[in-house]
């Protein structure tokens, strides 16, 4: 018999550590090769690895929750000495299926019989057919596994039949919310309430890299920011008069994301020094390619996918391709290269109703743009006329070892000056 090491792997082309999530098989366990093993959280993604081999999984060597270099072995597999075992390739081992978060687009009302539940119970769903991490999402999101038929091998079911379900489930008007128990009515005579003790809760492994990516672009970029008001009506007119007649065509909303994406990429040809990176060499690297990051929210944190060569797509296909990655980033299907190589990283809180946010750089970008809400109020527009139109905020954080506050206001200057040329017609295609 052999024994083949398995090592973390290499998650992204800044990444340089990693932390286990879930062992998803145990010590003793046969594993056949390209099964999932175990799930890998970095600050960029999560995921699970596939099994470079097939044989027996004889040592696990780091526990979950630890964070270790790449390159560290973290488990050891017996195969069947039938000869050289050749050492995984990079692309094998970053092979598997993305889970860019383990949340969606939002809590879902318990089911009447959970995955723990129908497990005791002794279920359709037996431990042989549901592999653990599908287990653990039919937990989280209150699925009877009973209802799921599985894609698997065997029809095992597995993670993507339960967020398959999941986003049906949603999509067909399910309650988002558990309801809430009215409260008692209050008396004159309502006895103190007993609070109790403060709470202390264990970050998880995701929370905790997100924290430490943060702190890293703090202390490694000297922030520095700078913010413009722009005047949106006629986008925001033709948005209303259009918008219905788009989400029938493609199925999705069209918003506001795209054309400011749009615009952006077009300042980023005009101040290259925003589409850059200091490197470690102290050089600045002017990227040629613009690779757009956007933000997207989850319940378990922050993740930014990609979008390359965003400048080489109009503003409809800007609207699809983002519609895209927030669908799979909160699905889990991203891809390891999907949430990598951003040059610049559009950021949209105004979506939760914010009027103004200072954002966070992700490294080593040399900057980021938050557009904020769009909020109809008077202003004070040519003639010294007052009128109410439609205005939003967008705040620039950027590094200031490579941009000036010239370079940031000209920066943004470029991106208001092609919001505000819109007309009453807009060419989208």
């Amino acid at each position: 018999m052999a024994i083949t090491q398995v090592t973390m792997p290499q998650l992204g082309e800044t990444v340089n550590e990693g932390t286990i999530g879930n062992w998803l098989k145990k010590e003793g366990d046969t594993i056949r090769r390209d099964e999932s093993l175990v799930e890998i959280i970095t600050d960029k993604i999560t995921t699970e690895l596939p099994s470079p081999v097939g044989g027996k999984l004889v040592r696990i060597l780091v526990q979950p929750d630890q964070t270790v270099k790449v390159g560290t072995p973290i488990a050891e597999i017996e195969v069947a000495a039938t000869g050289p075992t050749p050492n995984p390739s990079p692309a094998e081992m970053e092979r598997g299926t993305t889970v860019a978060s383990a949340a969606g687009n939002g809590a879902t009302a318990p089911a009447a019989t959970t995955a723990s539940a129908t497990m005791a119970n002794g279920g359709n769903a037996t431990a042989e057919r549901v592999s653990p991490l599908a287990r653990k999402l039919a937990d989280q999101y209150h699925v009877d596994l009973s209802q799921i038929t599985g894609t698997g091998e065997g029809g095992r079911v597995r993670k993507e039949d339960i967020l398959a379900y999941v986003q049906q489930r949603d999509a067909g008007g399910a309650r988002t919310a558990t309801a809430i128990a009215p409260a008692p009515a209050a008396t004159a005579t309502a006895a103190p309430v007993e609070l109790g003790e403060d709470e202390f809760i264990t970050p998880s492994p995701v929370r905790r890299a997100i924290a430490e990516h943060m702190v890293r672009s703090k202390a490694t970029s000297p922030h520095a920011t700078t913010v413009v008001e722009v005047d949106m009506t006629n986008i925001a007119h033709w948005l209303e008069h259009n918008k219905a007649t788009f989400k029938q065509q493609h199925g999705y909303s069209l918003t506001y994301v795209p054309f400011v994406t749009k615009a952006v990429c077009e300042a980023l040809r005009e101040i290259p020094t925003m589409n850059a990176s200091w490197t470690a060499d102290n050089r600045i690297q002017l990227h040629k390619h613009i690779n757009m990051g956007f933000a997207v929210s989850t319940d378990n944190g922050l993740f930014v996918p990609v979008l390359k060569d965003a400048d080489q797509k109009s503003i409809a296909e800007l609207a699809a391709a983002v519609n895209d990655l927030a669908t799979r980033a909160r699905s889990n299907r991203l891809k390891p290269d999907e949430i990598q190589g951003s040059t610049f990283v559009v950021n949209n809180p105004g979506v939760f109703g914010t009027i103004f946010s200072v954002p966070i750089i992700n490294q080593p970008n040399a900057g980021i743009l938050s557009m904020d809400a769009v909020v109809k109020r008077p202003v004070v527009v040519e003639g010294d006329a007052i009128a109410i139109r439609s205005m939003m905020y967008l705040c620039l954080s950027f590094d200031h070892r490579l941009n000036d506050g010239l370079e940031a206001a000209r920066f943004l200057q470029a991106v208001r000056r092609r919001l505000e040329a819109y007309g009453g017609e807009i060419n989208i295609h």
